[in-house]
């Protein structure tokens, strides 16, 4: 599905809410397909890069293409061209579909390029903070409306964060959002299954099939699952100056624990010096954060642009451990534990999409700081 508001990005300057203070955000996407093979990562190839700050943009928006990230898709975008409002997530085509002559891909890109759209085109002035369930609602209606997209399925989770560094997150399914502070895991979502490798998921699931089901039945004595946005866990929190949210889908999450991510991505801070290990914990460089580059031009640019790093540092380890057959991750300990007489071994290959973001706080002048500072509010969850 091929969909750009190119046009309107060229008409659209970006709106300044706060002039240089509250936070804005620093983002960029990784994506890998089930069936490519392992190789070093190329811009616009392999990974997307993009500032809340870019005075333009041309797409205005990031999102995934097929040949890139399979059956997995990604958005990333502002709110109405703000740099101070920002949108983001992932969809995970349920491939079982497969079965019935669909391409999953289909439901999952329709999904995030309707989120993409609609994200970039919301006024916050006009209509108040957008809410990512609202959002997931309306892109929903938008592929079941669409006869273009026949069937399918995904899971999705995705986020919104405002000038005040609120970030309010919904996920249905078994994709997931982790939040990193300097050498820790500050926050980790929890996944939405009524079975084993059995997520929770929206699908479009065309009235001849439908009777099929009724009359002969099918798994699970002929229920098909189907959620609605309705149903996806509703987590909202503040996000502090530095920190990093990761949000990918279970080819990520199949093959690398939380502590693996932290791991990865204290390699890549510690190395750019955005974190310093101190005596006793983990510091961040504040200044250095808030140094990070507000627009993009330049090839040697979007290879050191931090975002980037991270998400390609995190998509090249899970397609690496999904493809290693001696390293048991996630899924692989889960199979054991629940049905040790399968003999897996190994990671789970399969499609992978991650989208990283990093918060800065335009009111923080520098210094080092503790994983700690700026207070521990806890997230609150809510079912909407």
């Amino acid at each position: 599905m091929e969909w750009s508001l190119a046009g309107v990005a060229r008409s659209r300057g970006r709106r300044n809410v706060q002039g240089s203070r509250g936070f804005t955000y620093r983002l960029a996407a990784a994506s890998a397909a089930k069936r490519t093979p392992p190789r070093n990562p190329k811009h616009n190839q392999d990974y997307w890069n993009y500032t809340s700050t870019q005075k333009s943009t041309n797409p205005p928006y990031l999102r995934s293409t097929k040949p890139a990230s399979g059956e997995d898709a990604f958005f990333a975008t502002t709110l109405d061209s703000s740099e101070h409002h920002v949108a983001f997530g992932v969809a995970d085509g349920v491939g079982g579909w497969q079965d019935q002559g669909i391409d999953p891909s289909d439901f999952s890109h329709g999904l995030c390029g309707l989120m993409a759209g609609t994200a970039y085109l919301h006024s916050v002035e006009e209509s108040g903070m957008l809410r990512p369930q609202a959002l997931l609602q309306t892109a929903y209606d938008a592929v079941i409306a669409n006869p273009r997209i026949l069937a399918g399925g995904s899971t999705a989770c995705l986020a919104v964060l405002d000038q005040d560094g609120t970030m309010e997150s919904a996920n249905l399914g078994d994709s997931a959002f982790l939040v990193f502070g300097p050498g820790k895991v500050a926050y980790k979502s929890e996944v939405q299954t009524h079975a084993f490798n059995t997520p929770f998921q929206m699908a479009k699931v065309p009235p001849k099939m439908m009777a099929q089901y009724a009359i002969f039945g099918g798994e699970g004595g002929g229920k098909h699952f189907s959620e609605v946005p309705r149903q996806a866990e509703v987590v909202k929190q503040r996000v502090k100056h530095g920190d990093v949210v990761v949000v990918a889908t279970d080819g990520v999450w199949d093959n690398l624990s939380a502590q693996d991510a932290l791991g990865i991505i204290t390699r890549v801070m510690v190395e750019h010096k955005y974190w310093v290990n101190g005596d006793k914990e983990t510091l961040l460089d504040a200044a250095h954060i808030a140094a990070l580059p507000t627009s993009l031009s330049g090839s040697k640019e979007h290879e050191e642009y931090l975002p980037g790093l991270i998400a390609t540092a995190v998509m090249r380890e899970a397609k690496a451990a999904g493809l290693d057959r001696r390293r048991d991750g996630p899924f692989a300990k889960e199979v054991m534990a629940k049905y040790p007489g399968e003999g897996w071994e190994g990671g789970k290959p399969d499609d992978i999409a991650v989208v990283v973001c990093i918060a800065v706080d335009g009111n923080v002048k520098g210094g080092a700081q503790a994983a700690g500072g700026g207070g521990d509010e806890k997230p609150l969850k809510a079912k909407l």
